[in-house]
């Protein structure tokens, strides 16, 4: 699972997990993230996520969107960009999903190699 760690003037604010669908974000009290900052217009940009893709769009702000320091209108968001909103940072960040894979599967590909011979 994707999410956005919000920073203001590098002090963490807040963090939100992504999921399908379209998240707003700008000025404006009824953004899904809610920036008070006179540089970040109303609605700034929203953040589209289907599957397991994200992408941010600006949304004409007057400002801009920054990823990792390039203006963008629409960006393709991957773990560790840094979208920039005037005092604000976003960062995004991927949630490993762990599990335990000892045994069972390493196993069976060893003994199934070894009965048919492709593992030497």
């Amino acid at each position: 699972m994707t999410k956005i760690s919000i920073f203001e003037n590098e002090v963490q604010q807040k963090t939100v997990n992504l999921r399908v669908g379209a998240v707003s974000i700008g000025r404006a009290t009824d953004s899904d993230i809610h920036i008070k900052d006179s540089t970040v217009s109303s609605q700034h940009a929203k953040i589209v996520t289907y599957f397991d893709a994200s992408y941010i769009e600006d949304l004409d702000s007057t400002n801009g969107t920054f990823v990792n320091g390039k203006r963008v209108q629409k960006h393709i968001l991957n773990p560790g960009d840094v979208i920039s909103l005037g005092t604000h940072t976003l960062k995004v960040e991927n949630e490993q999903v762990t599990g335990d894979v000892t045994g069972s599967f390493a196993d069976e590909a060893e003994g199934v190699g070894q009965h048919r011979g492709l593992m030497h």
